[in-house]
């Protein structure tokens, strides 16, 4: 046995759940699993509810206990009334219990249940009673998953599957939710299937090329061409149960090559520690200011106070809005090193920017078309010449005409307020925000986000991460 073997049986002893824990989860799964049935019934809802997901799999791990309850009801309601119907069921069946509404395809409920040696997260899915391939909406797959997965997962392979579970939590790269953009427990699963083995998996993925794709049903044998211009992401793992779909699809590029980096460490370094989930310290404003003090950029942060939306709804907006905000400050010539997005998902939400300087000189130099493009060169003296905001020019410099011009925006926090302040939609911003950067911006900029640090500890736990810069698994 070597090193990387020892080091997975002593991951093992810490997330394979006991069998006394076992039949714990289970009983309270199936417990609320009836109170659902029997709700349905009350309310005359024919629906199949049943237990899906890690713990109908035996794929879950200590510590992150979860239940997936489906209502598989008739195809013959819409999705509206998936959310109008069949939430308000599966409320009363929660009565007693703090009710989270998420969002995935369409709206479904996240509750915390007491258990005899615990908590144990419940998601109660409504999903359409479908034949295989007649989906009508994503969450039809999952009972099929569950088929699938206990028909090629012996309990040994199960194991693995943990494992790799617990690797991706320890590097940041597990969950399909927007905020994560990571591994599915699907995506995890199959690669099981796929590779037989966690090291397998690590092994594997350590080699990656963006030319490769996995396809353990063989849907597209002999068609590889085929399956790079239907499935655009960077990782493309066909689902056993639907060709048509991409179980890699919620994954970012950047959690791709985390995950592809962090599995080439694991093997040349492999240590428990891998595995766990690490806990960061919060940054105080002091440390803050000390480790901003000679890192000669500027970090502007724009906040904003809660926004009422469905948690990956939020997200969603969040990252669109930021990305949209990156295109102001480039489109204007301020070079952004970095961008983030964080939100405590109840009351702040933060945009942050690090830009190489806050200010740019009041004039700047623009090229314009080579003289030999005659219509070109013609459109562009119209444009410049003796127009306001021409400094000087055009002149011919080598074969291409040249102008020097008055800058629109010098300052880089006048530039996001004005943007933010008129509504910023005309700039990309998404709705949510525009409205809420509209009725509540605050910009801070370098020592003024020590009051954001000082006021929010999740906030200051993400700086410290932040300005470290580096992939949780590098010590």
């Amino acid at each position: 046995m070597d090193k990387f073997d020892e080091v997975c049986n002593v991951v093992k002893r810490r997330i394979v759940p006991p069998q006394r824990l076992k039949l714990v989860v289970e009983a309270k799964a199936e417990e609320i699993r009836k109170s659902v049935e029997r709700e349905c019934q009350k309310a005359i809802l024919s629906a199949e509810v049943r237990l899906d997901g890690s713990v109908a799999k035996d794929t879950w791990i200590v510590g992150y206990e979860e239940a997936d309850i489906f209502m598989r009801v008739s195809p013959q309601l819409t999705k509206k009334q998936l959310h109008d119907v069949c939430l308000p069921v599966a409320r009363k069946a929660l009565a007693r219990n703090p009710i989270v509404e998420r969002f995935a395809e369409h709206p479904y409920l996240e509750s915390i249940v007491e258990t005899q040696t615990g908590q144990l997260r419940v998601n109660i899915v409504p999903c359409y009673r479908v034949e295989k391939g007649n989906w009508l909406s994503a969450t039809d797959r999952s009972p099929y998953h569950t088929e699938y997965i206990r028909a090629h997962l012996s309990e040994e392979k199960r194991d693995e599957v943990r494992l790799l579970k617990a690797f991706l939590r320890g590097i940041g790269a597990y969950g399909a939710d927007i905020k994560t953009g990571g591994f599915s427990g699907m995506l995890c699963e199959t690669l099981v299937v796929s590779f037989g083995a966690f090291r397998k998996v690590v092994t594997d993925f350590s080699e990656w090329t963006e030319d490769r794709f996995i396809d353990i049903e063989n849907y597209y044998q002999g068609r590889y061409d085929e399956v790079h211009r239907v499935f655009r992401e960077p990782l493309v793992v066909i689902d056993p149960v639907d060709k048509g779909r991409n179980l890699g699809a919620a994954v970012r590029p950047d959690q791709l090559w985390n995950f592809v980096s962090a599995s080439r460490r694991l093997l040349a370094k492999p240590s428990p520690s891998q595995f766990a989930e690490r806990k960061v310290k919060p940054l105080t404003p002091r440390q803050y200011r000390n480790l901003i003090k000679n890192r000669g950029s500027t970090i502007i942060c724009a906040a904003t106070g809660r926004i009422e939306a469905v948690v990956d709804i939020l997200w969603s907006q969040m990252y669109r809005t930021q990305r949209a905000l990156v295109r102001v400050l480039e489109g204007n010539d301020f070079k952004v090193i970095r961008s983030a997005a964080w939100s405590d998902q109840e009351e702040l939400n933060v945009i942050l920017f690090e830009l190489e300087e806050e200010h740019l000189p009041a004039s700047k130099r623009r090229e314009g078309p080579p003289v030999e493009r005659s219509a070109e060169s013609v459109s562009f003296l119209q444009k410049h010449m003796n127009k306001f905001g021409t400094v000087s020019g055009p002149w011919i410099e080598h074969d291409r005409w040249i102008v020097h011009k008055i800058r629109a925006n010098t300052s880089a926090i006048e530039l996001l307020t004005n943007s933010l302040r008129s509504g910023g939609t005309n700039v990309g911003v998404a709705s949510l925000f525009a409205k809420a950067f509209k009725e509540d911006l605050r910009i801070s900029k370098d020592q003024a986000i020590s009051r954001l640090i000082t006021s929010n500890e999740e906030f200051a736990k993400f700086m410290r991460s932040y300005l470290s810069g580096r992939p949780v698994w590098v010590a």
